[in-house]
């Protein structure tokens, strides 16, 4: 299924409201409640909670327009299914992050809306058991919709932030989450046979990876007791509430923050476990508040510090934070990661790509660059420095 949204403006809403009939959906929206222009989260090469099944942006577009920085006007890519006609500049202006055009309009790609859906949360005693249990999940090929890892520090600003805002957390009647690192699953599916039999995997996966706590005889025999479903839409919504108000949860977990430096990386599934949980460690040693959060199912993961005003910011605790980001990107691309998932490079990773890619990707990088943009005027100093 096609369709390119009818301008202006060009937000994640409309496309909904313009789908031409009630069974299709664009599935790879994003978390926030605040809405991005489709062409920046293209652009930025973003996605959302739902990758791990739909995929990112760049496996969610058909084809675009885009001007180029001498006026040219390009149609990239198709809309078929698939197609081996030159080169992919399509996937191309993917991440361009608005350094080689202006892209104009572009045709997604739809999903069918499930007829059945499930979610549920499940609690841990640590990071590491939680993570293990999403890549088991992925080695079961068990086909999880949303998959959202958050830990102790995310749960604990959630209580706080609802509390706050005089709202429950669970859409249970319970005032407050088990402050544990807890799975934030969905399910999805065209009969209530097929969802069931995905929930009843990840509850028995979940479970053997120590889902719940420590007794292994009480999680046995109170299995929902640790493994939280939620079937109707507010009770869903209720749900994953925690996950959708993070960041500003996380803000408000440090008294006076106004604005917050958020983390971006991706990991080999094989090696999620250990690089979180390195990273909630080095949050707790080097003494920051840090929320650590991400799209497990992806191996994709964030950690949101909350800053004060520049004008109050502690130069010495602002290093600390970048301490933190530091120690996560190197760590991350000694595994074979990527220094950033989704939020793109900018210009405060430019000097992580070299090391990522190495000298001949970065130079190729510089000429394509200098072939679309030889006078530099398209968003100059992201990505690769001007020659």
């Amino acid at each position: 299924f096609f369709f390119s949204p009818p301008p202006p403006p060009p937000l994640f809403y409309p496309i909904k409201r313009y789908t031409f009939h009630n069974f299709c959906i664009f599935q790879n929206a994003q978390t926030s409640k605040h809405y991005t222009p489709i062409k920046i989260y293209k652009a930025c090469g973003a996605s959302g909670t739902t990758a791990v099944k739909y995929g990112t942006m760049r496996s969610n577009i058909h084809s675009l327009t885009t001007i180029l920085p001498n006026g040219t006007i390009a149609h990239c890519g198709s809309n078929t299914l698939k197609s081996s006609a030159g080169y992919d500049v399509t996937s191309l202006m993917t991440g361009s992050e608005g350094t080689l055009g202006i892209i104009t309009s572009i045709a997604v790609k739809l999903h069918p809306i499930p007829t059945h859906v499930v979610a549920a949360i499940c609690s841990f005693d640590t990071v590491q058991e939680a993570a293990n249990a999403v890549t088991m999940m992925k080695m079961c090929d068990v086909p999880v919709a949303r998959c959202e890892l958050l830990d102790g520090t995310s749960v604990a600003a959630f209580n706080n932030y609802a509390s706050r805002q005089g709202s429950g957390s669970s859409g249970s009647g319970e005032s407050s989450m088990p402050v544990k690192p807890t799975l934030f699953l969905e399910f999805t599916g065209h009969s209530e046979t097929s969802v069931q039999e995905q929930v009843d995997a990840t509850k028995a996966i979940c479970i053997d990876c120590g889902g719940g706590g420590s007794s292994n005889e009480e999680k046995i025999n109170n299995q929902d007791l640790y493994f939280k479903i939620a079937t109707s839409e507010s009770e869903r919504k209720a749900l994953w509430s925690a996950r959708h108000q993070l960041y500003y949860a996380s803000i408000n977990l440090r008294k006076g923050a106004t604005s917050a430096f958020l983390t971006d990386v991706c990991v080999p599934l094989s090696k999620f476990a250990d690089i979180i949980s390195s990273t909630v460690q080095d949050v707790q040693r080097l003494n920051v508040i840090g929320p650590c959060f991400g799209h497990a199912g992806d191996g994709n993961f964030h950690c949101i510090m909350p800053l004060l005003d520049e004008d109050d910011e502690e130069e010495e605790y602002l290093n600390r934070v970048h301490e933190v980001n530091d120690l996560l990107i190197r760590r991350t691309l000694r595994v074979g990661g990527t220094c950033t998932g989704e939020h793109g490079v900018g210009y405060g990773k430019m000097k992580y790509l070299r090391e990522q890619y190495g000298d001949g990707t970065v130079e190729m990088m510089k000429m394509i660059k200098m072939a679309l943009d030889p006078n530099n005027i398209m968003n100059p100093g992201k990505i690769v420095s001007k020659w």
